[in-house]
């Protein structure tokens, strides 16, 4: 609220919060209810009768939203005062030729104030798509950083090629990977997902899903990394490179006493279908390679 206060008397844009209530079933509505009375700032509350899951309620505030430029924020972030500012210069100064799709905070812990979120490096290694190499800005602060993903907790996004990229993918619900599979579906449509490294966010983390069973947690990620990876590699020969390590890990992960990876390759071939209809569109429109989406990290 703090943030977009001091972005509305700074630059005298005009402003309004979307909350999103995703299914809530204790007293946020009563709470939200309060703070609409109570605050100077436009606050226009949405409701889902029924938890849809991350992605949903991102779609359904960047929907809803009247701005061309969003700022996605979880429940659980906190930004610093100037935060908003910042990413929104971003978009002003961005070059025609690299048309900007997203721009990242720099996340700091909320309980211990230590460095939790930073540029992202992307690279193919092991059979997969890596995206969780992370990289420090170095020198002046207030440049721009390709970044390999915008998190989508504490992201600004354009808003009209948001809704040309259809949004967070529902397959990928309810949580995980989702915001890196928009991204680098941007990437390779020849957009760019930048870093800011003084627009700064604190994120208390897990906090809105770490009641699931961490069994459930991991064999989701792990299902909809393969949805990343099925949907979007398209270069041959890491295709094969794929599917060989896929069938490795399958047999070997076992003997460890470590079902989740199997257990998420058979709940990702049950979507097979959806998948492979995901995977002839992002053919049909990819404007980049996958190696020229990573040559831009090797350098």
């Amino acid at each position: 609220m703090n943030a977009a206060r001091a972005y509305r008397d700074s630059t005298g844009a005009a402003i309004e919060l979307i909350v999103v209530d995703d299914g809530s079933r204790d007293d946020s509505a009563g709470w939200l209810n309060d703070r609409v009375r109570e605050s100077d700032v436009p606050i226009r509350v949405v409701r889902h009768e029924q938890n849809l899951g991350f992605g949903a309620a991102c779609n359904r505030g960047v929907a809803e939203a009247r701005s061309p430029l969003v700022l996605l924020l979880n429940n659980d972030v906190a930004l610093d005062i100037d935060s908003i500012g910042r990413l929104a210069s971003r978009f002003v100064t961005a070059a025609a030729a690299t048309p900007l799709f997203a721009v990242h905070c720099h996340v700091l812990d909320f309980e211990t104030n230590a460095e939790a979120g930073a540029g992202q490096a992307g690279a193919f290694s092991r059979g997969f798509i890596r995206v969780h190499e992370r990289f420090m800005a170095g020198g002046d602060v207030t440049a721009t950083f390709p970044s390999m993903f915008a998190s989508g907790g504490s992201s600004m996004v354009d808003r009209e090629r948001f809704l040309e990229l259809g949004g967070f993918d529902p397959l990928f619900a309810p949580f995980y990977f989702e915001d890196v599979e928009l991204s680098y579906r941007a990437w390779k449509r020849g957009l760019t997902v930048a870093y800011a490294p003084d627009a700064m966010a604190r994120h208390r983390f897990s906090s809105t899903i770490g009641a699931r069973p961490r069994r459930e947690i991991r064999r989701i990620s792990q299902r909809n990394r393969l949805f990343l990876n099925w949907i979007h590699l398209h270069e041959p020969s890491w295709v094969l490179q794929h599917f060989a390590w896929v069938g490795l890990l399958f047999v070997t992960t076992p003997l460890t006493l470590r079902l989740d990876f199997p257990r998420a390759v058979i709940a990702a071939l049950r979507r097979l279908p959806d998948v492979l209809q995901r995977r002839r569109k992002e053919r049909m429109l990819a404007r980049r390679t996958d190696r020229q989406v990573m040559a831009i990290f090797a350098r």
